[in-house]
């Protein structure tokens, strides 16, 4: 462990920013830990609670997946995404909209879905499922957000990593739904988690057993980056590989939203350190 640990910090030389990682290798259940229980802002992070709440109600019966929403000329924010230059009246099942927020993090899609939940129906499910240091504060709003990173959604990575591990495990809702939810991250953080990782060429014959597979969610705001996620080699019963997550903030260096971004790289060079010690003996 001390080994480990110390490797993840020596990676970490010249990051200027905070950072905290909790990550459990999914076999053995080992856990590593550094300053894991420390709130960071989540950015889109945030955004796996909410995905969660809606398989939740989806699975109470409340509506489903292949239910319609339409995209109003009032749901428009900036940021990342697409649909914010679609026109309105754009109607999508729900499933579309979550794929839209977890996939390609779009904003817009994110705060329909927050609507059509209800925020506080977001923090009643992570109160229950015992995450009390997870909390959406707000709808994506870039004005309250520029005030204090914090205003949209805390985290600390120690709940996320386990809410993660929970998704992949089958937990919290049904294996089907989780199932889903797995879909809707795949491959998401291929430039962070997956960033030094050997994934397999697109169309190659690699053996199933020997494919390496990515699903998480990443978050970005000036000088902060996080991404949760968890990696695993060949079929799903095998549990073979780890769920981590890395949360950075406060880094001064000038913000150019660059893919080699310190805090992109900081989460590269810790799961690589994570693979070697868990999938690459």
């Amino acid at each position: 462990m001390s080994t480990i640990l110390s490797a993840i910090e020596q990676a970490a030389t010249g990051f200027n920013g905070r950072f905290a990682l909790a990550a459990q290798n999914l076999q053995t259940n080992e856990s590593i830990r550094l300053r894991a229980d420390d709130i960071y802002p989540t950015a889109s992070v945030i955004k796996l609670p909410v995905l969660l709440t809606l398989m939740q109600q989806v699975e109470d019966g409340l509506y489903d997946l292949n239910a319609p929403l339409m995209l109003r000329r009032a749901d428009k924010i900036g940021g990342s995404g697409l649909l914010q230059h679609l026109s309105p009246g754009l109607t999508m099942p729900i499933r579309d909209w979550a794929f839209l927020m977890m996939s390609i993090s779009d904003n817009l899609a994110t705060n329909v879905l927050i609507d059509h939940v209800g925020l506080d129906a977001v923090n009643t499910w992570l109160n229950k499922n015992d995450y009390p240091d997870v909390r959406l504060h707000r709808k994506i709003d870039f004005g309250e957000i520029a005030k204090d990173q914090r205003n949209l959604g805390t985290a600390s990575p120690e709940s996320l990593t386990r809410m993660i591990t929970a998704v992949f495990r089958h937990q919290h809702v049904s294996p089907a739904a989780c199932d889903e939810m797995l879909r809707l991250m795949d491959g998401v953080g291929a430039d962070r988690t997956g960033r030094y990782l050997p994934f397999s060429p697109y169309g190659s014959d690699e053996p199933e057993e020997q494919k390496l597979h990515l699903a998480g969610k990443t978050g970005s705001l000036v000088g902060m980056r996080a991404q949760t996620a968890v990696v695993w080699r060949g079929s799903w019963q095998t549990q073979q590989g780890f769920a981590l997550t890395v949360m950075t903030a406060d880094d001064p260096s000038p913000e150019h939203w660059s893919p080699d971004s310190p805090g992109v790289l900081l989460i590269g060079r810790i799961a690589k350190i994570l693979y070697d010690e868990m999938l690459g003996k």
